[in-house]
């Protein structure tokens, strides 16, 4: 009995962790988003402090992304472990846990919130990516825009289908930003919802 209370009390920490590092996560998307979505809609080159800003907040939510997905792995192989009859021969499947049904509910929803994770992650790559390549292109001025990079305040009056190569590297970054800023608010809930699930809140947060 004192065995599973062990496991369980780290079970519950680790999902609150989980939970914790996800809300972080969403909110340092939510402040590079803003920032990003500003230059794109006054066509403004995503440069300089801005950029850098941006960059340090993306990486930093990559890194709490990495943590997060780090304290799910854990809480399953401690559930899976602790659950087992003999700790050296953990449970096969979250099935197994089907007569706890507090642990096997909140195994349910991380297992969902591990998918919504590495979608967030691939995501904020591909987001990194683009506002890197046109933060670089911007400093190279290979775009040959010597203003704000398209037809806003300052800058030319190249037609909105016709963008320069920094602009629609800017553009493609912002898109994959807010998809990944979405997903992150459903890893959000569903790490919430597995966080309450194992305290015995079923009924909760889905």
């Amino acid at each position: 009995m004192e065995m599973e209370s062990t496991w369980k009390s780290l079970f519950q920490r680790r999902l609150v962790i989980a939970a914790t590092l996800c809300d972080r996560v969403h909110g340092l998307l939510s402040e590079a988003i803003e920032v990003v979505d500003v230059d794109v809609r006054s066509r403004r080159r995503h440069e300089g402090p801005c950029a850098e800003e941006t960059q340090r907040a993306l990486e930093g939510a990559t890194a709490e992304l990495g943590l997060a997905i780090a304290s799910m792995g854990a809480a399953r192989h401690l559930a899976l472990r602790g659950g087992a009859p003999c700790p050296s021969a953990p449970l096969d499947t979250v099935d197994d846990h089907a007569g706890d049904p507090a642990v096997w509910c909140a195994l349910e929803r991380l297992e969902k919130a591990a998918e919504l994770a590495i979608r967030v992650h691939d995501g904020l790559e591909r987001a990194r990516g683009h506002l890197r390549t046109a933060a670089l292109l911007a400093v190279l001025d290979m775009d040959g825009v010597a203003g704000g990079g398209g037809g806003g305040e300052g800058g030319d009056c190249t037609a909105p289908w016709e963008q320069s190569p920094c602009f629609s590297e800017q553009l493609s970054g912002a898109m994959e930003l807010g998809e990944a800023m979405l997903k992150a608010g459903d890893l959000v809930a569903a790490t919430a919802g597995a966080r309450e699930a194992a305290f015995g809140d079923i009924g909760g947060v889905n």
